[in-house]
């Protein structure tokens, strides 16, 4: 709830760590994103119940009842939310139908939201996470409660909400990872470019060099750059550039942060490189991008 800055405005979105039990989505009808940083457990949900060793990502959905009937040592954070917080075109029910209507970049916005409506092999509800990964999550997490507690100024709404946006977009990228983990047989190539993937998602907004990666990772420019290729189709510095391209955008079109702070964000440090990286990705320069699909300029947010 907006205080001094935009008084009386309502977010729904909520941050609590350490509750020692996850509450009932169908009750309040929202979603819950939970993550289990420390301990092991059982969940429990519509009679199936899951071991869980951290850390692990939970996702539930307003239709999904879901408890820790089991818990050993246990420290947790959970968001609750509802999708109209990712895109204000977003309810319940058009987010599980989706609507014919819906266009290419409320499509993208859609993506981020499928592990808490699919339930399949791909998008089961528990998902198992490394411990950068964890710790990252973590950090972009305790951000956004700062800014949802501190309201400092103008941008605290949307500021809050593309924190959970890279919350989610990670989210996505881990998904693609497994997928592709599963369909890889050469486990030991997959390793070296797996911990590549999680260094470049997770120090995304910091400067990152060829030659860095290759005295961290112990393996020459050519062939890690070979490696990377073979199970990306793209070079290193390529899936980078790519990967803060998809943020940024993100960020351009659901929120209306200042393009300037977008751009430091995703570790653009020259606004010359990053009007240029973004336009060969999208074709627009981030100023246009947003004009043409900002849905907040549209709604008169």
């Amino acid at each position: 709830m907006g205080r001094e800055v935009h008084p009386g405005y309502r977010l729904p979105l909520y941050f609590t760590e350490n509750e020692f039990s996850i509450e009932d989505t169908q009750t309040y009808g929202r979603w819950s994103f939970v993550l289990i940083e420390k301990g092991s457990g059982i969940l429990s949900c519509g009679g199936l119940q899951t071991p869980f060793t951290s850390p692990v990502i939970v996702c539930i959905n307003e239709h999904e009842y879901v408890k820790i009937v089991v818990s050993s040592d246990i420290s947790m954070k959970s968001v609750y939310f509802d999708p109209l917080v990712v895109n204000s075109k977003f309810n319940f029910e058009n987010v599980h139908y989706p609507h014919p209507n819906f266009s290419d970049t409320e499509e993208q916005d859609l993506y981020l939201l499928q592990p808490f409506v699919r339930r399949s092999l791909e998008y089961p509800r528990i998902f198992t996470i490394d411990t950068a990964n964890a710790q990252h999550i973590s950090k972009l997490l305790w951000q956004m409660n700062h800014t949802l507690v501190a309201q400092s100024d103008f941008n605290w709404p949307c500021r809050s909400r593309s924190l959970l946006l890279e919350v989610l977009i990670l989210l996505s990228k881990l998904i693609d990872q497994e997928k592709s983990l599963t369909e890889e047989k050469d486990a030991d190539k997959w390793d070296r470019v797996n911990d590549i993937l999680i260094y470049l998602h997770t120090h995304y907004s910091n400067k990152i060099s060829l030659n860095e990666l290759s005295r961290m990772f112990h393996v020459n420019r050519t062939t890690l750059n070979h490696q990377f290729s073979q199970l990306t189709n793209l070079s290193v510095i390529d899936y980078l550039i790519k990967y803060r391209v998809q943020i940024a955008a993100t960020l351009l079109r659901d929120t209306l942060l200042p393009i300037s702070e977008i751009m430091e964000r995703v570790g653009f440090h020259n606004t010359t490189h990053f009007w240029r990286m973004f336009k060969k990705h999208t074709e627009l320069s981030p100023s246009s991008y947003r004009k043409q699909n900002c849905w907040m300029y549209a709604s008169g947010e």
